[in-house]
């Protein structure tokens, strides 16, 4: 009796230790009004401050090493979770999305689950999606607030 329940603590230690395979998002970018410059991803979870500077993971994606037809494709491979993200096409090269005086972008942009504005930027609600170990393909369409 002894040998099964040490067999059966070991097995349930074991399980518990044992790595998750990580989820893919496979981000779909379509609607660039050109196919010059990049195209910058951040990615959130529940606990990091959607939209601020620090992302969970981010990457700059260059448009004609990415393009596949009409839609730039980038994959991800993260944690099980929920996520959220932002895109902006960055054409004029500058690695940063440039705003207005009133701090309206002037670069096309686009978010998780197309979330649109509505009076102010999409809230992170709005946003976001859960990844499990399926992959998740989210396809947004570049457009300006």
């Amino acid at each position: 009796m002894r040998k099964q329940l040490f067999t059966l603590l070991w097995l349930v230690a074991m399980a518990a230790t044992a790595e998750v395979p990580p989820g893919i998002l496979q981000v779909e970018i379509t609607g660039l009004k050109d196919e010059t410059g990049d195209v910058y991803i951040a990615i959130y979870r529940p606990q990091d401050d959607w939209l601020g500077d620090e992302a969970f993971a981010s990457r700059k994606v260059v448009i004609a090493e990415a393009l596949e037809g009409e839609v730039v494709a980038a994959e991800f491979e993260l944690p099980v979770g929920d996520y959220a993200f932002t895109a902006f096409h960055d054409a004029n090269g500058n690695g940063e999305l440039d705003t207005n005086f009133f701090g309206l972008p002037k670069e096309s942009i686009a978010m998780s689950n197309n979330a649109k504005a509505k009076f102010g930027p999409p809230k992170y609600e709005d946003a976001v999606f859960v990844l499990e170990l399926e992959p998740v393909i989210q396809r947004v369409s570049m457009g300006s607030l």
